[in-house]
């Protein structure tokens, strides 16, 4: 029996279950499992009840119908949630957009969030931080499955969906080294603990506030003034980097509007923290329950389990892992997520307001009554859902898209999320968290769980559904991708046909879409990313954080196209992997991309901005261009060392001479790097490394740390505008510390050198050429030591290495093809004869040696990517570039191109034979299919150089001796070492001497 309370003028008010003296209804807000004790209550009295809590009134509404009734007629009416609890508390708080009425703020935050925060572009730009998480969290829980331990799948999901809010909402993840991460934990568990006494202190304020008592203000208060100091600090740092900030974060966007005079609402600074306060404290629990409740109806299903995996796996396949553009494409795991939040939704009852008296039904509802919907029983109303109670996904394949309801829907059965214009504005992005999640487990583990079934029992956190008992389970690895996806760079977009910024910046950089050659085809998107390139080299795609992998880019190229749009965070990169997009590239855009974008640390010698390799196309590189043209390689300087580089050689046939007589085994990329070094030694500044001092000993030191740090300083380059707005500056120290004494010994050579200079000495060095020019008050540009030292640093380690693997690459292929070492051996005899050692004289006569040397080039290039850096924005065929984009040039695919070589994977050099000269290109070459010095106004200028070290390096090889190998085959395994293609296993083999000895 229940009854029909009246108004003040005798109106019916809606029925009334008893209730118990003074506290009224309040005994049932106090169960533990609210939600429940209310949908009792209304199975018994009606879908529409007024019940109260001492004095203050609420209306309880459950069921679909009567929800939509209200949302119909007085969504406008219903659309603030009451008085704050505690209004100068940053949880939940009058600052908050939780509580905020529904007036001029709320309107102007929802639009922020809408046309900023929360826009398909800014959601766009993080997606590479949601995938770079998304791989953590499986990489925690594959590490878990190795060990065999059991995973608690709420605490797995917590750690994913703070990481991936905290680095949305402030670029950074809070930090495990001080404590941060664990006191910003504590803070969220604290507020979680408190929501009950925060709803109570809510409903009950304003009765209480007659009687002067802030209910619970001291524990409220307590978390709000340190959530208040912790964000105060983040704050600060971003105002220091608004500034310089393109691509803003939340807090950027958030502290630019507190900034503007001209906003339309003027926010504080509690404002923004109470925003954040919401996020972390709400904006993570809603997932991870229904993560936890969603895995464990799965689990408890193995039909559902089976037809989920087996929809990832036709879809997705098992070569790589699911990403969020999958999700699309995949219904039957939209429908699951949807199930899962039906029957447990996070939020079971949603708050709100009559603002003013109304109508509902016949009866009378005063202004500021609260409105208490429990969306729990509202999804599981019989009258609304056939077996309400049972987990059936495929109730929800009629409506494919989480966001999209269809007309039964309409009427607000279905509410995880609340509804009206007060619904959470981050619905979709919840969807999309929990999407990848629960794709994840299902797609690469089995799970194992004590007993046949998973405890389904429920009780209260604060103000979410969770369960009794935290699922935890043990993992059993079905599908492992470690190996492939330690980075973010596993996603990859094609450039479709982009006609402006604005395009470009919303087309989706997980997607891959054919690129058409017309601007104005359409791009046909296939969803895919590039995780079963593994164990895939470092020249054959692009390159991954941490492990810096690149996939095979020559099949990704013949999949998507040979030009590619990809990303590292924010980074946008344009990859090229075909000689004709090269050749339009060039062709048209030289000066554009005649940059290779910022160095990884300026003041740093190696690869820093005083460098010649890393200048910007301006007065310097061109100086420096012409200095080398004009006087460093010019024909005269060459011919005046040629006697250096004869002696070096005769050296390097003695000692491979020597061991040839012990029957010892030749390294022969050792003995190239010997030769090597030694020429440009004596090339440079007139000696050679002294030995006995050491010196000769710490150069190659130094040279071989900078090797192992190359792919620091790429990934260091490529990162540091966004890194700079942490005040980030990545592996300075590690870089620094080779650069510093890369400094100290090239200054004591300076030293030297400027004795030397006085002295009038002939036959001048290049360090020679380099100080007069820095003593020259006149001279065009005025280089300092730094620049010297720059490029000296940059000889030694990139001059040295390039030619050494070209040497030990090409002479695996001529040892593993007989038929090219007879036909070459044959040409050198015939020319040189047995008479005398093969000298770079002879070069030019030896046509077939030519063109053995470019097919080892052309198969193995040493250097097989070729950075550069749009200047300006511009289109090519039809795309949109924008400025700053980096442009990759894949030389290793671009010269294994089908299109353009026959046979393109085996060694021929008789395809180079048509043009015999070393420095020309063919009319085929003009476009670009032969570029392993890259190529442009940036390509190398010391190329003719590198083909003589090389020419007569295999010369003296094939002329004087013969080599044995273990093995009928030499392993042609490749690897990178830095940013270098090089052998797995060095080439080293027995040389027998086929000739008279060869004496000076």
């Amino acid at each position: 029996m229940f009854t029909k309370p009246k108004n003040s003028r005798g109106c019916d008010l809606p029925p009334s279950p008893p209730s118990l003296p003074i506290i009224g209804h309040l005994h049932l807000l106090l169960s533990s499992l609210t939600h429940k004790s209310l949908q009792k209550l209304s199975s018994k009295y009606g879908p529409l009840l007024h019940i109260r809590i001492f004095s203050v009134p609420i209306i309880l509404v459950s069921s679909a119908s009567m929800a939509y009734e209200i949302f119909r007629a007085h969504d406008v009416n219903v659309s603030s949630r009451g008085a704050a609890a505690i209004d100068e508390s940053l949880v939940f708080g009058s600052s908050g957009i939780v509580n905020a009425p529904y007036g001029d703020y709320w309107k102007f935050m929802k639009k922020l969030m809408a046309t900023k925060l929360l826009r398909p572009q800014a959601l766009e730009r993080s997606r590479g931080v949601r995938a770079e998480e998304l791989q953590r969290f499986y990489g925690s829980i594959l590490n878990k499955a190795r060990k065999n331990e059991k995973v608690e799948i709420a605490k797995e999901a917590m750690i994913l969906m703070n990481n991936i809010l905290c680095r949305m909402s402030m670029g950074r993840s809070f930090s495990e080294e001080n404590g941060e991460a664990e006191r910003v934990r504590g803070l969220v568990n604290e507020s979680y603990a408190l929501t009950k006494k925060i709803f109570l202190a809510a409903i009950l304020r304003r009765p209480l506030e007659k009687l002067g008592i802030p209910l619970f203000k001291k524990d409220i208060m307590s978390v709000s003034n340190r959530f208040s100091e912790l964000l105060e600090r983040i704050l600060v740092e971003h105002k220091e980097k608004l500034d310089k900030d393109q691509d803003m974060d939340m807090m950027d966007m958030l502290m630019a509007t507190y900034g503007d005079e001209n906003a339309e609402y003027m926010i504080t600074r509690n404002h923004i923290k109470s925003f954040f306060v919401e996020l972390f404290v709400g904006g993570t629990d809603t997932s991870v329950q229904t993560t936890q409740w969603t895995m464990a109806e799965i689990m408890n299903n193995p039909n559902v389990l089976e037809r989920l995996r087996e929809e990832i796996d036709s879809v997705v396949g098992k070569s790589r892992l699911i990403q969020e553009t999958d999700i699309p494409n995949l219904p039957y795991l939209q429908a699951v997520i949807k199930e899962g939040l039906r029957l447990h939704t996070p939020s079971p009852l949603l708050v709100r307001t009559f603002q003013e008296k109304c109508e509902i039904k016949g009866f009378y509802i005063p202004e500021k009554t609260i409105l208490v919907i429990n969306a729990y029983a509202v999804m599981r109303d019989p009258d609304s859902w056939e077996d309400p109670n049972e987990f059936k996904p495929e109730r929800f394949l009629g409506s494919l898209r989480p966001e999209q309801e269809d007309e039964r829907e309409q009427a607000l059965k279905y509410m995880p999320f609340g509804s009206g214009r007060r619904g959470c504005p981050g619905s979709n992005l919840a969807y999309t968290f929990v999407g990848i999640a629960i794709g994840v487990m299902v797609q690469c583990f089995d799970w194992r769980n004590k007993g046949d079934k998973v405890n389904m029992e429920e009780t209260f956190e604060g103000m979410s559904l969770t369960m009794v008992q935290p699922l935890k389970c043990t993992p059993l690895s079905i599908i492992s991708f470690q190996e492939q996806n330690k980075g973010i760079l596993n996603y990859v977009s094609s450039s479709s046909s982009f006609t402006s910024e604005q395009q470009w910046q919303q087309c989706s950089p997980l997607t891959f879409k054919t690129a058409s050659s017309s601007s104005s085809s359409a791009s046909s998107q296939s969803s895919a990313t590039l995780s079963s390139a593994r164990n895939q080299r470092t020249h054959e795609a692009v390159i991954c954080l941490q492990a810096l992998r690149l996939f095979r880019s020559s099949t990704l190229s013949s999949k998507y196209g040979p030009l590619l749009h990809i990303r590292i965070f924010s980074v946008p990169i344009i990859l090229v992997s075909s000689a004709s997009m090269a050749y339009e590239i060039f062709r048209a855009h030289d000066v554009n991309v005649s940059s290779r974008g910022v160095p990884a640390i300026d003041e740093s010698l190696v690869f820093g901005s005083s460098g010649f390799f890393t200048a910007p196309y301006g007065d310097y590189w061109k100086f420096m261009k012409k200095l080398m043209a004009t006087k460093l390689l010019r024909p005269q300087a060459l011919e005046q060392s040629r006697g250096v580089r004869a002696e070096e050689l005769q050296r390097f046939y003695e000692s491979i001479l020597n061991k040839a007589r012990k029957s010892e085994k030749v390294e022969i990329g050792k003995e190239a790097m010997i030769l090597m070094t030694k020429t440009l030694c004596r090339m440079s500044m007139g000696r050679t490394l002294s030995e006995e001092n050491g010196e000769a000993e710490r150069v190659r030191g130094l040279v071989n740390e900078v090797y192992a740090l190359t792919k620091k300083i790429f990934l260091a380059a490529i990162l540091r505008r966004p890194l700079e707005k942490l005040g980030i500056q990545l592996y300075k120290k590690d870089i620094m510390t080779v650069s510093n004494r890369f400094s100290e010994l090239l200054e004591r050579m300076l030293v030297e050198h400027k004795e030397k200079l006085r002295e009038e000495h002939q036959g001048k060095d290049m360090m020679d050429v380099l100080l007069a020019a820095y003593e020259d008050e006149d001279a065009e540009y005025k280089i300092t030591r730094n620049h010297i030292k720059s490029f000296l640093v940059e000889l030694f380690v990139g001059g040295t290495d390039t030619s050494v693997q070209t040497t030990q690459w090409t002479m695996a292929e001529i040892i593993n093809s007989p038929t090219v070492l007879e036909r070459l051996r044959e040409e050198i005899d015939s020319v040189v004869g047995l008479t005398r050692l093969i000298q770079e004289t002879d070069l030019p006569n030896l046509p077939y040696l030519q063109a053995v040397v470019k097919e080892g080039l052309r198969l193995h290039p040493p250097s097989p990517l070729s950075v550069r850096t749009f200047q300006e924005s511009c289109e090519i065929k039809g795309f949109y570039i924008r400025e700053k984009t980096v442009l990759v040039v894949n030389a290793y695919a671009v010269m294994r191109d089908p299109d353009s070589w026959e046979d393109a994977n085996e060694f021929k050099p008789e395809r180079f034979l048509g043009s015999s000269r070393l420095g020309q290109e063919d009319e085929r070459e003009q476009a670009l299919k032969y570029m392993p010095f890259s190529s442009g106004r940036r390509g190398c200028p010391g190329t003719n150089l590198a083909y003589v070290f090389v020419g007569i390096a295999i010369g003296v090889m094939v002329q004087c001796f013969d080599w044995r190998i273990k093995g009928d085959k030499v392993n042609m395994e490749e690897t990178v070492q830095g940013m270098n293609l090089t052998m797995v296993h060095p080439l080293t083999c027995t040389p027998v001497p086929r000739t008279k000895p060869f004496f000076f």
